[in-house]
C-alpha cells in the first residue's frame, strides 16, 4: 500500500462549511436502446478548502460527474435531474443546474475553473501562451489590462516554468509543461472551486511528481478548493484529504484518505486498493506461467 501523504497546508485546512452541494444528481446518456445512466443519484458534499478525490474504474462516472458540475456536458448526455448548490465567495448560494449562460459565463474561470484530461488538446495551437492567459483574465477583469504581463510571469513562476514559456507556442512545450501551463491558467483568477481531471494522465511517473506536487501547491498559495478526479489510487493517496469512491454511477464511499486506505469499507474500494502494485511482488507473467498447461 502506497503511503498516504494528504497534503495540509497552514491556515488553509479543510473546514467544515461546503462549497459545493450535490444532491441526487442523475445524468442519463440518449442511445438508440434508451437512456443509459451515467451518474445515478449521486449525494455528495465538497467542503471549503480541500483536496477531495474521486476515485473509480474508467466508465464509473467520474468525467461524467465533473462535467455536469462544470455544466459542460453536451449531447447525448443530459442531467435528468438534482441539484448542484455552489457557494462562492461573496455572493449568495446557487444551483449550478439553474442558471443561464450570462451568469454562468460570469462564474467560470472567476469562482469555478477546470483543469481539463488531456492537456495535448486543451490549448489553441495558434495562439502564444501568454495570448491564451490575456483571453481568460480580461474576460472577467478589464481592469488588470496594465498588469496582465506581469500576472503571466508570476503564475508561470508558481508553477514552476520560465517567463519564457509565456512566448511559446503549445507544440514547443512538453506534455508536462502544457499541463502546468493549464494549472497556471485554472488558478489565475483565484477561483473558489478547481476541478482537475485526470491531471496526470499520459505523463511519464517524474512528471506525474511534479504536477502532484504543483497541485498541493495551489492550495498553500491560493486556498482553493480542489477536486482531483483519477483512477489511480496511489494518486489519491499522496494528495488528498478525502475520497470519493464511485461505481456504476453512485458513490459507493466518502471518508478521510488515511481511513479509507486503513479501512475500506466496500468491497469495490478494497479491490481498487489492492490493484496498486506493490514492491516484491512478483510480475503477472511469472505468477501465471505455472498455471500455462
Amino acid at each position: 500500500m502506497p503511503e498516504v501523504t494528504a497534503a495540509r497546508v497552514p491556515g488553509t485546512e479543510p473546514t467544515d462549511e461546503p462549497l459545493v452541494e450535490i444532491k441526487d444528481l442523475r445524468v442519463h446518456y440518449r442511445t438508440t436502446k434508451g437512456d443509459v445512466p451515467a451518474v445515478n443519484g449521486v449525494d455528495l458534499a465538497i467542503r471549503r478548502g480541500e483536496i477531495l478525490g474521486i476515485a473509480g474504474e474508467s466508465g464509473s462516472g467520474k468525467t461524467t460527474l465533473a462535467v455536469a458540475l462544470l455544466r459542460l456536458l453536451r449531447p447525448p448526455g443530459y442531467v435528468a435531474g438534482g441539484e448542484i448548490v455552489f457557494r462562492p465567495r461573496g455572493s449568495p448560494p446557487v444551483d449550478l443546474l439553474e442558471l443561464d449562460e450570462r451568469r454562468l459565463r460570469a462564474l467560470r474561470w472567476k469562482a469555478l475553473s477546470y483543469l481539463p484530461q488531456g492537456s495535448m488538446n486543451s490549448m489553441n495551437p495558434v495562439m502564444r501562451v501568454a495570448d491564451q492567459f490575456r483571453d481568460v483574465i480580461l474576460e472577467h477583469r478589464r481592469d488588470l489590462r496594465g498588469d496582465v504581463d506581469a500576472m503571466i510571469r508570476r503564475l508561470l513562476r508558481q508553477v514552476g516554468l520560465d517567463k519564457n514559456v509565456a512566448r511559446m507556442y503549445p507544440h514547443e512545450l512538453s506534455g508536462g509543461m502544457k499541463q502546468r501551463v493549464l494549472m497556471a491558467i485554472s488558478i489565475a483568477l483565484e477561483p473558489d472551486l478547481v476541478v482537475a481531471d485526470e491531471p496526470t494522465t499520459a505523463l511519464d511517473v517524474t512528471i506525474q511528481r511534479v504536477i502532484l506536487q504543483s497541485l498541493g501547491d495551489l492550495r498553500d498559495q491560493f486556498g482553493v478548493t480542489l477536486v482531483v478526479i483519477s483512477h489511480d489510487m496511489g494518486v489519491h493517496a499522496q494528495l488528498v484529504d478525502r475520497v470519493a469512491v464511485m461505481y456504476e454511477g453512485k458513490v459507493v464511499e466518502v471518508g478521510d484518505v488515511r481511513q479509507v486506505f486503513k479501512r475500506p469499507q466496500h468491497p469495490y474500494t478494497k479491490s481498487l486498493i489492492e490493484s496498486i502494485p506493490k514492491i516484491g511482488e512478483a510480475p503477472w507473467r511469472e505468477e501465471q506461467r505455472s498455471r500455462v498447461p
